[in-house]
């Protein structure tokens, strides 16, 4: 059974799914299914910490007062491969696990503190408004057509009208959405119609179509009962979803392993690009180490579910993932044992042709970056920051689209280039 334009428009608005840009299925009735790179993005909200995750940052002694990290000493950091990370939470399960695959980018230079500010810099690139983010960027390039080329959980995910974006704040909607036919999706046996009704359906619907075709004198009219045909009764593109999603989404309480569920099911069956996803609780202005590092390991668990599913999908070998937050958190303890906002922040990274095992960038023992040498990446006093818009200079041409006419309406510094990816 096809999905009625109203019948989807009145779900999406009763359970939180947004599709913006109108008749934005129409456009996309006959879209090829997508195959390449599946860019994922994942979003500690709030502004993590670097020196509880990949730039550990150890008290230099247990009698230091108010030290960089009350969790663990310097001498307790860990190590997988070249990569070193605190002993904390769900670190070393995670690392050891993925450090041959992780491209670690440390003692970013975000240039500011501001929520807002610094989710726009570190997901498209730039501090000032108006510019999308990677995910929207990739998706408008890749295949705009696509039912849901991007799809957004959060984060920055603003598109500057490339493509239409796909959010859900409740991620059952798209589940329902996948099975319109039945009152609930869980219940494979009620449905609306039998599959022979919605066959007389969609017959009368296409015949009525044609008859009113037949009395059509401008082209242009007919394009329009085209385009209202193809919203009411074309091909459901989404119902492909049902063959990849889970017999059942996790209930873990962890949001990111649903979202990531949603997300490969679309990718799978060609319907998406790019999509965010994300979680917060990072701001810990106070108990800092207590809220903290918890939040973390989701993240982590979070994006070894990804890949696991990614791997249950058969696609592990095409997911980019790129990891990060919004800004990084204070050296040192606040009066409240908490932590507040600091530009300096990381990002991990890994997918088909990323380079892993690897650091670029690095921090003083106070969280201070140190440059990094244009050509060799190697640090270098005095040397040259990181900053988001380095990032995405890479990220644009790792996609191959730094020369597409989309990307150069927001461009970024060509001065601002460094071989990230190796």
């Amino acid at each position: 059974m096809a999905l009625d334009r109203r019948d989807f428009l009145r779900l999406a608005a009763t359970t939180g799914l947004a599709v913006a840009g109108p008749l934005t299925l129409v456009k996309q009735a006959h879209a090829a299914p997508y195959e390449g790179t599946f860019y994922v993005t994942v979003h500690a909200g709030g502004g993590w910490d670097p020196t509880s995750l990949c730039d550990p940052k150890g008290a230099m002694s247990a009698e230091e007062d108010n030290p960089m990290n009350a969790s663990y000493l310097h001498d307790e950091i860990l190590t997988a491969g070249n990569i070193n990370y605190a002993p904390v939470g769900g670190n070393q399960a995670f690392f050891d696990k993925y450090y041959q695959e992780l491209l670690v980018l440390n003692g970013i230079d975000t240039s500011t503190n501001g929520h807002d500010s610094g989710t726009r810099n570190v997901w498209s690139g730039k501090l000032s408004e108006g510019h999308p983010s990677f995910t929207a960027l990739v998706a408008g390039v890749k295949n705009r057509e696509a039912p849901m080329a991007f799809m957004s959980n959060g984060g920055f995910d603003f598109t500057a009208g490339l493509v239409a974006p796909t959010r859900s704040g409740n991620t059952s909607a798209l589940e329902r959405i996948a099975f319109p036919n039945r009152p609930n999706p869980d219940d494979e046996g009620r449905r609306y119609h039998t599959d022979d009704t919605a066959a007389r359906i969609a017959q009368f619907q296409a015949d009525r179509l044609a008859a009113m075709q037949d009395g059509a004198k401008l082209q242009r009219r007919k394009h329009a009962m085209n385009t209202l045909f193809a919203a009411r009764a074309g091909e459901n593109e989404i119902r492909r979803l049902t063959d990849f999603l889970p017999e059942e989404l996790d209930n873990s309480g962890n949001p990111i392993r649903r979202q990531a569920q949603l997300a490969l099911a679309a990718y799978k069956a060609g319907l998406s690009v790019s999509c965010n996803l994300s979680t917060g609780g990072f701001d810990t202005h106070g108990n800092h180490d207590q809220n903290h590092i918890p939040r973390l390991q989701t993240i982590l668990e979070g994006v070894d579910f990804l890949m696991e599913e990614a791997e249950r999908q058969g696609v592990r070998d095409k997911v980019m993932v790129a990891i990060g937050s919004d800004f990084g958190r204070t050296p040192r303890y606040n009066g409240t044992n908490g932590k507040d906002h600091w530009s300096i922040t990381s990002m991990m990274l890994m997918g088909p042709g990323i380079a892993g095992n690897r650091v670029i960038g690095t921090t003083t023992h106070e969280h201070v970056p140190v440059g990094v040498n244009p050509d060799t990446l190697g640090v270098e006093d005095g040397g040259l920051r990181i900053t988001p818009e380095h990032i995405h200079r890479s990220l644009r041409e790792y996609a191959g689209i730094h020369e597409h006419e989309l990307a150069t309406r927001h461009p970024l510094s060509q001065a601002n280039t460094l071989p990230l990816f190796g």
